[in-house]
């Protein structure tokens, strides 16, 4: 119960903290209401979640410490829960503060911090560190380069009555694309990727008719001015829900992975199987605490992302969304536990820099940049003090 009740008290605070990577854009691009923003972005962020979940999951239960080789499993339960807790407490300071935080980077902190005091250094995967480490620096640049990108591809087709059903079905083929090829890829062979491809194209091509169709039967009805309104908010609702997606579909494992690690170790007394696999009760639990999080306390930090960079038009809202989205599911399927809320910002100052340097406040970066990299060894200090306290307190 405790393992659960912490686990839960992560993904609140995740859902809480990183409502912004989802709906600040939309939000302060005042597309859509706050509420309704919230709504959408818990929905999404289960169903992304429940798909993808897994794939980080597995890497933070034995990629950085192979929880398989800890023969004692309570030794197991003691350290993930250290590092929930840690990994809650810091992300429940940042938001009090305002500020988006990385859970991903803080949860990797934590069981660190766990693996150094009660297995030693030598038994940490520093090679999987390694490409976590270097996803925490490519992927703010990625972001930034598809948000600009985006930005000088869209800019004048979203000011424009006749480039937005072209925007529209564009962006739809992206997304159905990118989603389907992701959750098909199933092994590294050729075979496998040319037949992921294949069918992916075949469903996002299949999706053009159904909104060309929509756009003939719903969108025509309205006057020039309310169906550019209309395009819009259609626009910014698909890449908010495609961030929330991607977003649960990172996430989740923050909470599901250590939470997985206690369940099999309570039910494997004897030590736990070769071969492991990510709790789908474990995704569930964090799953919904994401999605409570982000409906009773998402709107702490929506400010800072959705104004607190720069100004964010429709336009600019639109392709820092859909970039961050794009990046962080590809990451994710490469089972990478970076911060989603890295994408973000990267994305958002990616279209900054799009409409000039000055657009951007350099100061709101520092602010979050400062408690990002304080984030990490404050987790990691804070789960080996909590491991180590509980060891002698129980054991």
């Amino acid at each position: 119960m405790a393992a659960v009740l912490a686990a839960f008290f992560v993904a609140w605070n995740n859902g809480s903290n990183n409502a912004a990577n989802m709906i600040g854009t939309v939000v302060g691009s005042k597309a859509l209401s706050l509420r309704k923003a919230l709504v959408l972005a818990s929905i999404f962020e289960f169903i992304g979640a429940l798909l993808f979940g897994r794939y980080v999951s597995l890497t933070l239960m034995r990629g950085i410490v192979d929880i398989t080789q800890i023969k004692n499993v309570h030794l197991i339960i003691i350290g993930m829960i250290s590092v929930l807790i840690a990994t809650g407490l810091w992300v429940l300071i940042a938001s009090i503060l305002r500020v988006p935080m990385s859970i991903s980077g803080n949860i990797v902190g934590g069981i660190i911090g766990f693996a150094i005091v009660s297995v030693g250094l030598e038994n940490i995967n520093w090679s999987t560190l390694s490409f976590i480490a270097a996803a925490w620096g490519y992927l703010p640049a990625v972001s930034a380069a598809l948000a600009f990108a985006l930005y000088k591809v869209y800019g004048k087709a979203l000011q424009s009555e006749k480039g937005l059903p072209y925007v529209l079905i564009t962006s739809v083929f992206i997304m159905v694309f990118s989603s389907s090829l992701l959750l098909l890829i199933s092994v590294p062979s050729i075979s496998n990727v040319v037949y992921s491809v294949y069918v992916s194209l075949v469903i996002a091509v299949l999706s053009i008719p159904l909104v060309i169709i929509f756009d003939k039967l719903y969108l025509s009805k309205f006057r020039d001015v309310q169906k550019k309104e209309l395009y819009i908010k259609l626009l910014l609702l698909a890449s908010a829900s495609a961030m929330a997606f991607s977003h649960g579909a990172h996430d989740v494992a923050n909470s599901a992975g250590p939470l997985s690690a206690v369940i099999l170790a309570l039910t494997s007394p004897g030590g736990l199987p070769p071969v492991i696999n990510v709790s789908g009760v474990a995704l569930v639990i964090a799953a919904m605490g994401m999605s409570i999080g982000i409906i009773m306390w998402g709107s702490r930090v929506v400010e800072v992302v959705g104004a607190g960079i720069t100004i964010l038009t429709y336009t600019s809202a639109y392709c820092a969304q859909l970039a961050a989205s794009i990046a962080v599911l590809v990451i994710t399927r490469l089972g990478l536990p970076v911060s989603t809320t890295i994408a973000v910002v990267g994305s958002i100052a990616g279209v900054g820099l799009a409409r000039g340097i000055k657009a951007i406040n350099v100061k709101t970066l520092i602010k979050i940049v400062v408690m990002w990299v304080a984030g990490l060894p404050a987790v990691m200090t804070t789960s080996a003090l909590l491991y180590m306290l509980f060891i002698n307190l129980i054991l």
